[in-house]
């Protein structure tokens, strides 16, 4: 009997031992099943998540090194190794850190960078907080075809009223444009995509952080995460050619709520050469300095131009161009190329 009492105990201990294990195997297959579903719903795959590092590094993008220099048109075309998949990585699903409000000065510990070590001047204190969360902006048929029958018409739709210089310049380069997938980067009035649009364009996506509905056929949205996330799952389109008008300028300053990152505007210079097809093009607007000599910093409201900034900021691109549009916020276009 006592040997009886102990198998049963045996057999007992077996069996809670049996359930409870395949009660975990249960809730593992369900974490799994929801930790894919997860990732299959921010369109993303397992792979694409590997990494255990939530952030990978940036490389040259973020720095003052280069492979090789050679001769430019305006300034020294620099080489850059450029990792699209880190980079893309970086925009999905690193947890930068922002802050809300901006802070009123940049952080002393960021300045080296922020000044590119010295080569940058800082300029003063302009400060701007636009990092409150955005109310939706919405263009429904009726308003966005007002902007494309204004622009057909001759009127200048550009709120920052360039002297009639951008679209003659877009319209130079038929072979970017007509019948072409073109990519706007940053959008508070659509004005650019009425543009291309205007100019034969096939197709527009409009890349937007904040909430951004543009009612027509040829125009469809996409936040900078979301084409990232598609970009690492193979699902991405590449663009032809980019557009972007008073934009790359303020990145990583922290006035949008965006995170402080002395590099910003070339890392995102960067995801869009990822983004181009190979020999496509990019129109950038931004502001240049006089003699384009002098790199500032004007806190936190925006970034100045010189060609020693501009020549890492646009690595891996040709200048084509350089355009003055004359406009109310000095912006000036360069049309560039890019090159593998």
């Amino acid at each position: 009997m006592s040997t009886n009492f102990k198998l049963k105990r045996t057999d007992a201990a077996s069996r809670g031992f049996l359930a409870t294990a395949r009660l975990s195997c249960i809730f593992f297959v369900f974490f799994v099943r929801i930790f894919v579903y997860i990732a299959v719903i921010r369109g993303v795959s397992v792979d694409s998540q590997r990494s255990l590092s939530p952030c990978r590094q940036c490389g040259q993008t973020c720095s003052m090194e280069f492979d090789s220099k050679e001769e430019g048109r305006l300034y020294p075309l620099l080489r850059k190794q450029v990792n699209c998949e880190n980079i893309m990585h970086r925009m999905a699903f690193c947890p930068f850190k922002t802050i809300r409000p901006p802070p009123r000065k940049p952080p002393p510990k960021l300045m080296r960078n922020y000044t590119m070590d010295g080569h940058c001047v800082f300029g003063g204190l302009w400060y701007v907080d636009n990092s409150a969360p955005s109310a939706k902006l919405s263009y429904n048929a009726s308003r966005f075809n007002s902007l494309l029958t204004r622009d057909g018409r001759g009127v200048d739709v550009n709120p920052y009223h360039d002297k009639r210089k951008v679209k003659p310049a877009l319209e130079s380069y038929p072979s970017a444009i007509k019948g072409k997938h073109v990519a706007v980067i940053g959008t508070e009035v659509p004005w650019l995509e009425a543009i291309v649009l205007n100019l034969g364009a096939d197709k527009v996506t409009t890349m937007e952080y904040r909430n951004l509905h543009i009612e027509h056929p040829r125009v469809s949205i996409v936040t900078p995460f979301q084409y990232a996330a598609s970009f690492l799952n193979r699902t991405a389109e590449n663009f032809d050619s980019v557009v972007s008008y008073s934009s790359i300028e303020h990145t990583g300053l922290g006035r949008y709520g965006d995170p402080l990152m002395p590099y910003g505007d070339m890392e995102a210079i960067a995801q869009i050469w990822c983004a181009i097809k190979p020999g496509g093009y990019l129109f950038l607007a931004l502001p240049v300095s006089g003699g384009r000599k002098q790199c500032i910093l004007e806190w936190n409201a925006h970034r100045i131009y010189s060609y020693f900034r501009l020549q890492h900021l646009t690595a891996n691109f040709k200048v084509l161009e350089e355009i003055a549009t004359r406009d109310i916020a000095r912006q000036t276009l360069y049309v560039l190329q890019k090159v593998e």
